[in-house]
């Protein structure tokens, strides 16, 4: 059997090589260094960036008229397709056809 992507245990002809050439190597250990942790100002860091509740409450827009617009179409799928589509009042009875 013939090993095609290469190895470092066996050679070209499969036989497996009586090596240790890349377990002998020392091994890189960096040295170990302890962490130094940097101190957060929380007080500091609020004067700077208030939350959402400091800067007041804005009025969020009436969409009530979507609800009454919606009532006048009906969602159906198209023509037992899969896809569906939005028709209206009048063309409820083509519905499927």
């Amino acid at each position: 059997m013939q090993t095609l992507n290469g190895s470092m245990r066996y050679d070209a002809s499969g036989r497996k090589r009586k090596t240790s050439a890349w377990t002998k190597t020392k091994r890189y250990k960096p040295e170990f260094k302890p962490l130094e942790s940097v101190s957060v100002h929380r007080d500091t860091h609020r004067e700077k960036y208030p939350s959402r509740n400091d800067m007041g409450y804005t009025q969020t827009n009436d969409t009530s008229y979507k609800l009454e617009e919606s009532k006048k179409f009906t969602v159906a799928p198209a023509f037992n397709k899969g896809a569906y589509q939005v028709i209206p009042q009048s063309d409820i009875k083509h519905i499927g056809k």
